[in-house]
């Protein structure tokens, strides 16, 4: 399952809009970016679970799924999947339904936990780096190393594969490539905690997870969330458009990660591990 990955869902919901021009209204159809409720729900050991409501886009909503339980680590592997369902199409209440069955007993943890997560927000509660460590994530010690060429082009090949992006403007992407610049996967949404999750369930569905020599492009600004996420699938390189917060400069060093951003204009800052990176 190579390059793009958007054959699913909605590209845009057609809407009037009523525009200026020349000081007159002008009656126009314009293509909207979709978003819509996700209700995750868990079966496991019998049970079950209303875990988590996702406001995203519907494209990808299996990989979304499987994603968001991997990132948020609730499940360690592919194989803690035994089926993921969705009810419906993604349109209306009966398409916004998704079911994940989980092999074994029931998690302390997962009972706990319980999430209503934003289009805008990511972090669900966690707020520091130290819960990373308690989960176990290793330091990522990659030697492999990324042309400063690659680095500058991610965005342009990112946008290549955004098919909602280039009907509506108004959503965000998450890209995988490889060190060579090669696109392995892009996936959009309204979210962009959301595309990154879509990435780490593609990855764990196809047995591209952990492997080495990857970048993860974002389009918008690398937070806690994006870096945090990045951490949990093992991906060295972080390249991003736009700012870092401190948090997430803070993170990336700990664990390992190059992390490059305002990368636009044929520049960027990188924040941290920069000696993974060739300048020639």
């Amino acid at each position: 399952m190579e390059g793009t990955n958007n054959e699913s869902g909605k590209a845009g919901v057609s809407m009037d809009v009523v525009v200026s021009a020349g000081g007159k209204p002008v009656h126009r159809v314009d293509w909207i970016t979709p978003e819509e409720p996700l209700q995750l729900v868990l079966e496991q050991g019998g049970k079950r679970m209303d875990l988590a409501v996702i406001m995203r886009t519907p494209l990808m909503d299996t990989e979304l799924a499987a994603g968001f339980l991997f990132t948020e680590g609730l499940i360690a592997s592919r194989d803690e999947i035994q089926s993921i369902e969705l009810e419906g199409s993604g349109q209306g209440e009966e398409g916004n339904v998704i079911r994940v069955k989980l092999s074994g007993d029931v998690r302390k943890d997962v009972e706990e936990r319980r999430f209503s997560v934003s289009s805008s927000c990511g972090i669900c509660g966690k707020s520091s780096i130290n819960e990373l460590y308690v989960r176990g994530y290793p330091i990522i010690r990659s030697t492999g190393k990324v042309d400063r060429s690659v680095i500058i082009s991610l965005p342009d090949r990112m946008r290549s594969g955004q098919k909602v992006f280039l009907s509506t403007g108004g959503i965000h992407a998450a890209g995988l490539f490889r060190y060579d610049g090669s696109m392995v996967a892009v996936c959009e949404d309204i979210g962009r905690h959301n595309a990154v999750d879509k990435i780490a369930g593609f990855m764990l569905l196809s047995g591209h997870m952990k492997r080495e020599d990857y970048v993860l492009q974002v389009s918008g600004r690398a937070g806690f969330e994006i870096v945090q996420k990045a951490v949990a699938m093992g991906i060295p390189v972080v390249s991003s458009i736009s700012a870092p917060s401190s948090l997430a400069i803070e993170t990336a060093d700990a664990f390992g990660i190059t992390l490059a951003c305002f990368v636009r204009d044929g520049k960027f800052n990188v924040y941290s591990h920069a000696e993974r990176l060739n300048w020639d």
